[in-house]
């Protein structure tokens, strides 16, 4: 019911590393929220993370990587992409969380998101139960079905270095982090 693509494979574990590194001295800010009422800003009751200042290198190098897999996403979902969207290097703390939401491509949402057809979300970090050093509890990446049937959540998890792609109509949220930090990068193809 859902159609989710899974990469395992998509970053390797020196690259993690090297991102973790960047990620963990990067400052940042509060990351905003997009939509008819809240156009680019902080809406600490829909959206509490950090969006990081990362280089322009590791910038890009994402950007290509994500863009080497292009045809592989279009296979999978059946859709032509374009553009790749730059991507968004994320920190979700203790406590920090995204509602239910749908990321574009839906005929309710007037801004530039309307455009987007695919959400990627990269994980870097390692999900745990118990707290322990360089992981995160909660924070689960949620998925919802259709709203016109049966209640459907489908909670994932993966691996650090997964890539999760998906029809960015979706509804789906990241529940409260119960600890750790949880890393992840965010884009969007059109």
């Amino acid at each position: 019911m859902i159609d989710l693509l899974e990469l395992g494979d998509f970053l390797d574990a020196l690259t993690r590393e090297e991102l973790r590194a960047e990620l963990g001295a990067a400052a940042g800010r509060a990351a905003t929220v997009l939509g008819r009422h809240a156009q680019g800003s902080i809406e600490a009751r829909v959206r509490k993370v950090t969006r990081l200042t990362v280089s322009a290198e590791s910038c890009e190098r994402i950007r290509w990587q994500l863009l080497s897999r292009k045809s592989e996403i279009e296979e999978h979902f059946g859709i032509p992409l374009t553009e790749c969207e730059v991507p968004q290097f994320l920190r979700y703390e203790t406590g920090d969380f995204f509602v239910a939401h749908q990321d574009g491509n839906t005929p309710l949402v007037f801004d530039d998101s309307r455009f987007r057809k695919i959400s990627i979300v990269i994980f870097l970090s390692t999900p745990s139960a118990v707290p322990a050093p360089d992981t995160y509890g909660g924070g689960s990446l949620v998925f919802h079905g259709p709203y016109s049937g049966p209640t459907l959540r489908v909670p994932v998890t993966p691996a650090p270095g997964t890539l999760i792609a998906f029809r960015a109509e979706t509804t789906h949220e990241v529940t409260p982090v119960t600890h750790g930090e949880r890393y992840s990068i965010v884009s969007w193809f059109r």
